[in-house]
């Protein structure tokens, strides 16, 4: 199995790389907490829920500092049990995300 981390600046695209990737044929989930990454990743190994064992999740590491601390030690848990991780961390140029965010 293969898992896809996209994490990032606000309004830098992380929604839209997901719905890319689910395009694709991954499963995907936004939002998710850092603390429940093991728990999904082996949820859908071991119901076998994404095509061809690809899967990514969105995770904002804004939103719980203390969980970031742990995602060292979070990703090598995954790669012991034989996940593949990959990490995306998306940017925007101060222009662009002035932008989008004038928009909302």
């Amino acid at each position: 199995m293969s898992l896809v981390i996209i994490s990032g600046l606000s309004g830098s695209g992380k929604s839209v790389a997901l719905n890319a990737l689910e395009d694709m044929g991954y499963y995907c989930i936004d939002n998710l907490p850092a603390g429940l990454l093991d728990a999904f990743a082996s949820e859908i190994r071991d119901q076998h829920l994404a095509a061809d064992g690809k899967a990514a999740a969105g995770i904002d590491a804004r939103s719980m500092p203390e969980q970031m601390e742990q995602f060292p030690g979070i990703i090598a848990g995954l790669e012991a049990k034989g996940i593949a991780t990959r990490i995306l961390f998306l940017q925007a140029d101060d222009s662009t995300l002035l932008q989008r965010f004038s928009e909302t």
